[in-house]
């Protein structure tokens, strides 16, 4: 056998690489639904999914693997390390507008049940579902039901016609289960809404010491972290002394964001700590936290954040991910897009007391249905054809 080829994470950790020949083995014992799951990238937020569906299927008769490559079309977006999962280089055609995966087609086509992205630019994906609606062999497709542009975009005809061809759907969120529902009325739909800690961590610091506003996720130009920087130096003059701005995260505006932080004198006040994994160190960061906010598009900053029980400020015209179904007025605000004053002014409501949450209730919200516990529990009951409302 191959030794796998190391290949360095976004987390420095050495992502494995393996001969593609080894994604195809299948489990020996027949008696089990040999399921598989082949997916673009597993980034490092996967850990805790990836984790709790370990213990699920340790007591199912359920043999699930995962075979995931190594970079996605957004190449700052990496795999990182989970055990047990098998990855692949991935191959990126047309100027990373298409996605190929060598090796894992069989594997894909020869398990009881496949899952694979829902994911139009994905020629793996679509060969998998095609083959196997042939041969009437059950397929579910995961990920967002729209494209980034909106259910209206020219894109999206090709995910509903993808969604058509496989046996059911898995969705990041509620919202997206009920348009399932509503566009292919006979088409199974299950929801394993994007979780990031189990339901037992989701618990609520009462820290009184909160002197942070916080930025997480990654430093790229569709994030706007540069508006929340703009934004917080306007309203510094404003906010209680000792009240810092945190940015967690990196990318390609790394660089830039710390030259213009020293350039404006404000390396005191702001901080910028890279990329950080760690769910204690996250803990305590969002511990010392009053406001977090999504400058650009909302996604799973928005449910980690709520998981915390820390309210996020959200620019309000901007393509979200399906998770800013959690936003409302229990849980944060709105601010106008791409106005570094609108936020700045939103930012001193906070401190003044004129915009009040209610932490244990914002917990809540996400630790409900948004927990990794609940996201396995979902993904489980897709696999092995269960109806959630069983399990409510």
């Amino acid at each position: 056998m191959d030794e796998p080829v190391a290949r360095e994470s976004p987390s420095g950790t050495d992502v494995p690489v393996i001969d593609p020949s080894q994604a195809n083995r299948a489990p020996n014992d027949r008696h089990t639904l040999d399921a598989v799951a082949i997916l673009a990238v597993l980034p490092e937020y996967r850990r805790s999914f990836i984790e709790e569906l370990t213990k699920l299927t340790s007591t199912s008769a359920v043999k699930l693997r995962f075979i995931a490559g190594d970079s996605h079309a957004d190449a700052s977006v990496r795999s990182s390390w989970h055990p047990g999962v098998t990855y692949v280089s991935n191959v990126h055609l047309f100027g990373r507008r298409m996605l190929w995966q060598p090796g894992t087609v069989f594997a894909g086509i020869r398990a009881d049940v496949a899952i694979v992205d829902l994911n139009p630019r994905s020629i793996t994906a679509w060969l998998i579902v095609g083959t196997r609606r042939l041969t009437r062999r059950r397929t579910l497709v995961w990920g967002h039901v729209n494209p980034r542009a909106g259910r209206d975009s020219r894109t999206a005809p090709l995910r509903r016609f993808m969604r058509r061809l496989s046996s059911g759907v898995v969705t990041y969120t509620w919202t997206d289960a009920e348009q399932v529902n509503a566009e292919q009325q006979k088409s199974p739909v299950w929801v394993a809404a994007n979780g990031l800690y189990p339901s037992d961590k989701l618990v609520y610091n009462p820290s009184s010491n909160r002197y942070r506003i916080l930025y997480v996720g990654r430093l790229e130009t569709a994030k706007r972290p540069e508006l929340l920087v703009d934004a917080y130096l306007r309203a510094i003059s404003k906010l209680p002394d000792g009240v810092k701005l945190t940015l967690v995260g990196s990318g390609s505006l790394s660089s830039t964001l710390e030259e213009r932080v020293e350039h404006l004198g404000a390396s005191d006040q702001v901080e910028l700590l890279g990329h950080i994994g760690d769910y204690c160190a996250l803990k305590q960061i969002y511990a010392e936290t009053m406001i977090s906010v999504s400058p650009g598009y909302a996604g799973l900053s928005l449910t980690q954040s709520l998981g915390f029980g820390v309210p996020m400020l959200v620019a309000d015209d901007e393509p979200h991910a399906p998770e800013i179904e959690l936003l409302s007025p229990e849980t944060g605000a709105y601010f106008a897009a791409g106005s570094a004053e609108a936020l700045a002014a939103r930012l001193v409501e906070v401190f003044e007391g004129r915009l009040r949450w209610e932490p244990e209730r914002v917990m809540e919200t996400a630790r409900g249905q948004y927990s990794s516990t609940a996201m396995a529990s979902g993904f489980l009951a897709a696999i092995i054809g269960k109806q959630q409302e069983e399990d409510q």
